[in-house]
């Protein structure tokens, strides 16, 4: 469902019974034909009825014996379309259709339509990965698949033009299921896809395919080199790829290789083992890119050097705050601080801080490109105030028009008890809404409102009703304060009791 998903073969007449200017199910209006294969073809449509661009994945099945080849497909499309994870591309609809008569039938999946370009496409073109690079990239996947194995699906046919990148850097897997019920399992053994999410990560940073070591096909990447049958280790083949980064990739792709080494059986198990792997060229990144701390004030400092010494030490740290998380500058100086601690009511129970170092936080912008400064989100839950994730910059209060609103939306792991959220902002004047749910939300319309704050305080409290819960906790800002130069603000501190 990419646009540079185009196969060389597709023209703007498509082989079979369906033709641009065709429509669907009375609303699916097919207006390219992106890419056409032995056995299914790919199209770009408008959906008329609620006026998104969508995508059609097409066989025809003329006979009965095709129609009957093509349930599979479509009862993968439906297992699919119930699971909800935006590292998933969503399936909306599937059916069969007769077309102008006999022999003209077919069956379709309408899927969400994503902007961006297929991982293949994407390697040719910038090459190899960065090791940290890489990781992050497979985090993204191994967190859709497992939401995907945790709903009992398999994907089953995973490579490199299925997995999505967008221009914000998100990344997508797309056909979970349906792929693998269209071409059926080839040989190989039965659908693996940590071994494959392996093959992934190692085109990810050497932009080869290790063909022969996975069944799945290798989309527009050249295969690796081999010795001896196999797949040479992303190490041979690229220079720089850390030695423990390239032992990972073969303990989830050829465990054999390393067989003093546990084999990694899970995505996720794939992609922690991967940050492990990553951990030091990483903090290097960050020692590179944050100017080392002053020492420590020497005793034998005469005292009008050490106050100097002092101030200049505070300013330096002032403005290393306003760089770290890009805060807007204040008028009044003073960072957003959330309390540690709640007085304590007479007759009310005690509540404690949920941990938010366990939890996971992330931007949310899905009316946007669906990336709001990602790199920036862990401060707004590090404990130091002095740092923020800022949202961008804009030319009114409403984001310019572009969209409703964006946040932080914070997994806690568990269905949680929520009293109070008390969110620091680094300057006063914004608006916010407290939105909650019980799966992972693609948009704010897939959350339920408890709470919201227009006072525009610089600490907002949000109380939703008693008894409330939640796993997923949205802090929706729908308003922003004037800046300098546009409106932004910046999450300097988030508190969850």
């Amino acid at each position: 469902m990419s646009t540079d998903q185009r196969s060389a073969g597709a023209a703007a007449h498509a082989p079979g019974p369906l033709q641009v200017g065709d429509l669907l199910a009375g609303r699916y209006l097919l207006l390219e034909l992106v890419a056409a294969g032995d056995r299914t073809t790919l199209w770009r449509a408008g959906d008329e009825v609620l006026a998104r661009p969508v995508a059609v994945k097409v066989v025809a099945t003329p006979n009965k014996a095709a129609r009957e080849a093509a349930q599979p497909f479509l009862d993968a499309a439906v297992r699919t379309g119930a699971v909800n994870h935006p590292g998933l591309v969503r399936v909306y609809d599937a059916a069969q259709e007769s077309r102008q008569g006999r022999g003209n039938d077919v069956a379709y999946i309408i899927s969400e339509w994503v902007e961006g370009e297929a991982l293949d496409a994407h390697l040719n073109r910038v090459g190899g990965l960065a090791a940290p690079d890489a990781a992050d990239v497979l985090r993204q996947a191994a967190d859709a698949l497992t939401a995907a194995h945790a709903a009992g699906l398999v994907h089953g046919r995973l490579h490199p033009g299925n997995v999505l990148v967008t221009g914000s850097g998100r990344v997508r897997l797309t056909d979970a299921e349906v792929g693998a019920a269209v071409h059926r399992q080839e040989p190989g053994g039965p659908p693996d896809d940590t071994r494959d999410l392996a093959a992934v990560l190692y085109a990810l940073v050497t932009a080869r395919w290790p063909a022969g070591s996975t069944p799945q096909p290798a989309g527009t990447l050249p295969h690796a080199p081999q010795a001896e049958g196999r797949p040479l280790s992303p190490r041979q083949l690229r220079a720089g790829v850390p030695r423990a980064l390239d032992s990972v990739v073969l303990r989830g792709l050829e465990p054999d290789r390393r067989p003093t080494l546990a084999p990694l059986r899970t995505p996720a198990a794939l992609a922690d083992a991967t940050d492990a792997a990553v951990a030091e060229e990483r903090q290097q990144r960050v020692e590179e890119a944050v100017p080392a701390a002053p020492s420590r004030l020497r005793r034998s400092l005469p005292w009008a050097g050490a106050v100097a010494f002092v101030t200049a030490v505070a300013i330096t740290g002032w403005l290393l705050g306003l760089a770290v998380g890009d805060l807007p500058r204040r008028s009044n100086g003073v960072d957003a601080i959330v309390s540690t601690t709640d007085a304590p009511t007479p007759g009310v129970p005690a509540v404690r801080a949920v941990d938010l170092s366990k939890a996971g936080v992330r931007d949310f912008d899905p009316g946007g490109d669906g990336q709001e400064n990602p790199d920036q989100v862990p401060n707004a839950t590090d404990g130091v105030p002095g740092t923020t994730w800022a949202t961008s910059r804009y030319r009114t209060a409403t984001f310019g028009g572009l969209k409703t609103g964006v946040g932080l939306l914070l997994d806690l792991g568990r269905p949680t008890a929520l009293h109070t959220v008390q969110v620091g902002f680094s300057a006063p004047g914004s608006h916010l809404e407290l939105r909650v749910s019980d799966t992972p939300p693609v948009d704010q319309g897939a959350t339920r409102l408890v709470a919201a704050d227009t006072r525009g305080d610089q600490v907002a409290r949000l109380t939703p009703a008693p008894g409330t819960t939640a796993r997923f906790v949205l802090v929706w800002i729908t308003s922003l304060p004037r800046d300098a130069d546009g409106f932004r603000v910046g999450v300097s501190e988030l508190r969850i009791t």
